[in-house]
């Protein structure tokens, strides 16, 4: 008799159109110039398969000044645009992305100011300001556990929890 366990894995908690990936990945770029940190909000739709990001809201696009020091710095009136756009677009924050100079590793204050500081909360850090192509398995995922503990993920973990799609729809 032979006995098996069939083979799963698990769902991606997060995933995204593969040119909506690129044009942020573009976005990033260009506004960091190569010098300087750059981000964004993702918004989309969560259910219970997954988080579907749908578009992104540039950390400049709610507060001009957002990289005026060395790291991004948001106001609490930043935060009230935010939701404003959520609520006009039906959409909800599904994670937040920000640039790096060097590896995607937090630093002390990512982990102590997260973007959204709920349980759940899915923060990436893209490294080398995202010079070249980015690929999933280059980033920092980080996943909020609260009181300002993370679970990190890195190389193929990030592979498996961020997909790229053709279709943008979770399959």
């Amino acid at each position: 008799m032979n006995f098996f366990k069939a083979a799963t894995t698990p769902a991606p908690l997060l995933e995204l159109p593969a040119a909506l990936w690129a044009e942020l990945m573009a976005h990033l770029r260009a506004q960091g110039a190569g010098v300087r940190e750059s981000g964004a909000f993702l918004l989309g739709r969560k259910t219970d398969a997954g988080r579907m990001v749908q578009r992104f809201v540039p950390y400049e696009q709610l507060q001009p000044d957002a990289f005026s020091n060395d790291y991004v710095s948001l106001k609490a009136d930043s935060f009230a645009k935010l939701w404003e756009v959520c609520r006009a677009t039906g959409m909800t924050v599904v994670a937040d992305v920000h640039t790096h100079p060097f590896g995607p590793g937090q630093s002390h204050s990512d982990r102590t100011n997260p973007m959204v500081a709920l349980k759940g909360h899915i923060a990436l850090i893209v490294p080398r300001f995202a010079k070249g192509n980015p690929r999933p398995c280059d980033l920092g995922l980080y996943v909020y556990q609260g009181n300002h503990h993370w679970a990190s993920y890195s190389g193929s973990d990030v592979d498996r929890l961020l997909r790229l799609t053709d279709v943008g729809v979770f399959q």
